[in-house]
């Protein structure tokens, strides 16, 4: 952090920055509601009552791209907080109106407004803070936006019991956030906290460089790479989601409600390694990519050939926690080699990596599980991980022999 800022003052910053993690995954907090918003618009398909949801992931997506191009015209802060007062206007909108199709367009603007600020809430992680204290951040505020959801979904059930109108009541948590960016975060462009970041990076790339890991600013290779890896996790780690309550099914291990519950775990197991991250990669490094791919990969796979459902619970939990060690590191990654002006786009980037492959995981699916086999697409899904962790720990020794031969 810059010197000016006090240590309170700095807490105050961490605090604005993880909520706003919580504001980028709020959109299925009120997924409760949808029973009865159906019987509420009899006329209306239940798959169009559904879309409250993925109207909003569809409108995020677009916009997290769109967030880059406004942060030139108007900085970070200022993008972030529009982006927040989009959302907390729009997400409320369902509490006091009955039209539907005017709910929908004030979801999809919710997806405009997350979408503005979520790339926001990972790439201001990188302007304030550096090194070891970065890769917790970036491990925390994964473990925060599960409990902070876990949290407004609670919330919204209670509200629920009046009706479901009052469930959206529960996107008022939004306002506080909004108020800590206004109040709270330096502005990056006017503080010199972007002048910092760029000296912070000057020194972590020379410390890197002497260590034979030298890499350039703002390198487009690496982040096509880490895209493509953000990518192919979440269709694995979604095909894993989205198949195992009907492998249960199939295999007559369990109800769905146990698949229920086991995701439940899984979730849990998450927060557990959000907050391990940082000491994790610590100690680790760069190699705690292939160990995240690897022990994940090995869970998904051998689900299908467990018996036990409490060894399902188990093995699925390491999973969570394995899984949990991939997405801190590859947007820590970013935030390590991109430029203050390049970050939020990177970030971006590599956000619409992630939303696409959880929407094309229910394809990939029937891909990987040849139809309606859903233990091999568990299986498959587990494979897709071992390999790129094996693709990674070779490209870390290519990059590491190709640093060694330009020192000879």
């Amino acid at each position: 952090m810059a010197k000016v800022i006090s240590k309170f003052h700095s807490w105050l910053i961490i605090v604005a920055l993880l909520s706003l993690n919580i504001v980028e995954q709020a959109a299925s907090v009120i997924n409760a509601t949808i029973p009865g918003m159906a019987k509420s618009f009899p006329n209306e398909a239940l798959v169009n009552i559904e879309l409250v949801t993925t109207v909003v992931s569809i409108f995020v997506t677009i916009f997290v791209l769109v967030s880059g191009v406004i942060v030139k015209w108007i900085g970070q802060k200022r993008t972030a907080i529009l982006g927040l007062l989009i959302a907390s206007v729009s997400s409320i909108i369902p509490a006091i109106i009955n039209n539907f199709t005017a709910i929908l367009i004030s979801r999809a603007i919710l997806g405009i407004g997350i979408g503005l600020a979520n790339p926001l809430a990972i790439s201001l992680i990188g302007v304030f803070f550096y090194g070891d204290q970065r890769a917790k951040l970036m491990g925390w505020r994964s473990a925060i936006a599960g409990i902070g959801t876990a949290a407004m979904t609670f919330v919204a059930g209670q509200l629920l019991v009046f009706s479901w109108h009052a469930a959206y009541w529960v996107y008022l948590l939004f306002i506080p956030t909004l108020v800590l960016f206004i109040f709270v975060v330096p502005d990056p462009e006017k503080s010199g906290a972007l002048q910092r970041q760029e000296v912070e990076q000057e020194k972590e790339m020379a410390e890197a460089a002497k260590q034979g890991n030298e890499v350039k600013k703002n390198p487009i290779g690496l982040i096509i790479l880490l895209t493509l890896l953000t990518f192919f996790t979440l269709v694995s780690m979604m095909v894993f989601a989205v198949k195992l309550p009907t492998y249960f099914v199939q295999s007559h291990i369990g109800t769905p409600t146990d698949a229920s519950n086991v995701w439940s775990a899984v979730n849990l197991a998450t927060v557990v390694g959000g907050f391990l991250f940082g000491p994790i990669y610590k100690k680790l490094g760069k190699y705690v990519l292939p160990l995240g791919l690897l022990s994940a990969g090995i869970c998904v796979g051998i689900i299908p050939f467990v018996s036990s459902l409490w060894l399902v619970y188990a093995v699925s939990m390491i999973e969570g926690i394995a899984g949990s060690l991939i997405i801190p590191y590859i947007f820590n990654r970013i935030s390590e080699v991109s430029s203050a002006k390049k970050a939020p786009l990177f970030t971006s980037i590599a956000l619409v990596g992630s939303n696409l492959g959880s929407f094309m995981a229910p394809y990939a699916g029937e891909v990987l599980g040849m139809g309606t086999n859903a233990g091999l697409a568990i299986m498959n899904a587990g494979i897709i991980n071992i390999i790129l962790a094996i693709a990674s720990i070779a490209v870390i020794f290519m990059l590491k022999k190709a640093n060694v031969a330009k020192r000879i």
